[in-house]
């Protein structure tokens, strides 16, 4: 999915340590859904809560936040509304200079589909409204 592969570059871009050994972060979607309409574009939309943990990671955690947060600007926009949850988290302190941390975002995906003359369907990924 679009977004979290983008998610994810987000998060490598702010942490350089995750560059040495980038299989210390895992990210995995669980509760998804996936919804269509009758249209002739054949949209559908999945949503879903992404989960990346980031294994020993040794940067400070208002780094990784503020990392997210930008990513969410563009690509999650209302997880930035005042009056909502953002985003949820869990950190293992493994000691005083490493955590495990586990982020828990609600996303969502639209996709069109449109179909070819092949017989196929044209997938894109519209951007988020502003």
């Amino acid at each position: 999915m679009r977004k979290l592969e983008s998610l994810r570059a987000a998060i490598f871009a702010a942490l350089p340590e995750l560059k040495k050994d980038p299989d210390r972060i895992r990210v995995w979607i669980e509760r998804g859904t996936a919804t269509s309409t009758q249209t002739h574009s054949r949209a559908l939309t999945f949503k879903f809560q992404a989960n990346v943990l980031i294994v020993e990671m040794a940067s400070d955690i208002s780094v990784l936040f503020l990392a997210v947060f930008e990513w969410a600007r563009v690509n999650q926009p209302e997880l930035m509304v005042v009056g909502t949850d953002g985003l949820a988290f869990d950190a293992d302190i493994l000691d005083s200079g490493a955590a495990d941390i586990l982020l828990q975002l609600q996303l969502d995906q639209a996709i069109a589909a449109q179909p070819t003359q092949s017989g196929g369907y044209a997938i894109s990924f519209p951007a988020e409204p502003d």
